[in-house]
């Protein structure tokens, strides 16, 4: 079975060839790019099934690539990775068409464990069939929403709250974080806090939610306090809300 053709596109070749190198190693075809125009030349000689893709870099940005990638048409992965903190441009790599977004410094196993499953994703999609738009983003099940439609390249699909992890927001957007990946909704978080079920997910700061079951531990560093997911992932907790966190987590 021929291994699947990943691109790597980052200006910086420090960082592009460990990268490359590790992927390379565990079984996948890697080939690598410093920018848009290596890109072009190397898809032109050969499609890739997935593309990892640096944010910031000179002369086109990954914004940029990821429209033109996604403006061809051609099924194809796109995980992005940046510096960038702002969850803004979470949401703007998302709306692109990103299938994943990963933050620097990231660790070589997760970057791995996020391409295989994008991979396995795009093999499965010609199975799934695409359900026509909801007429709100989050479906209904009894009280309170038990799943949530997510809009894709290949149709809706619902996910169980039960998978996510934590939810951040950043104006009418809310990023809803599983293990595997993101997943971006437009839906306000005022919504969501009326949807959500309580005994589930908390609120832990004016633009997050978190699933209790999720939580690993606390984590105080002078002022700032941060929930530490048994994922390894670290979400702050504003003041405002932190005696009802403990409260709940009993600690």
């Amino acid at each position: 079975m021929q291994a699947p053709h990943i691109v790597v596109v980052d200006d910086e070749e420090d960082l592009r060839e460990p990268t490359a190198a590790y992927l390379r190693d565990q079984g996948l075809d890697v080939s690598e790019a410093g920018g848009g125009v290596e890109l072009d030349t190397v898809l032109a000689g050969k499609p890739a099934q997935l593309v990892v893709l640096d944010v910031t870099m000179p002369v086109e940005d990954g914004f940029s690539i990821a429209r033109r990638l996604r403006g061809t048409g051609v099924p194809m992965g796109i995980i992005m990775l940046t510096a960038r903190r702002d969850v803004v441009d979470r949401v703007v790599g998302l709306e692109l068409g990103a299938d994943d977004y990963m933050m620097k410094p990231y660790e070589p196993r997760e970057l791995l464990a996020r391409v295989r499953s994008v991979l396995r994703r795009m093999e499965a999609a010609p199975a799934i069939a695409a359900v026509p738009p909801a007429a709100e983003p989050v479906s209904d099940d009894g009280d309170y929403h038990r799943e949530i439609w997510v809009p894709t390249g290949r149709g809706q699909i619902r996910l169980p709250v039960e998978a996510i992890e934590w939810i951040e927001a950043a104006k009418d957007y809310a990023l809803l974080h599983t293990a595997e990946r993101s997943h971006m909704i437009r839906v306000t978080m005022g919504a969501l806090e009326q949807r959500l079920d309580p005994a589930q997910m908390i609120r832990v700061h004016r633009s997050s939610f978190v699933r209790l079951d999720a939580v690993g531990g606390i984590s105080q560093i002078g002022r700032h306090t941060t929930l530490v997911l048994k994922s390894g992932a670290s979400v702050r907790v504003g003041p405002a809300h932190l005696a009802e966190v403990r409260h709940r987590l009993g600690r």
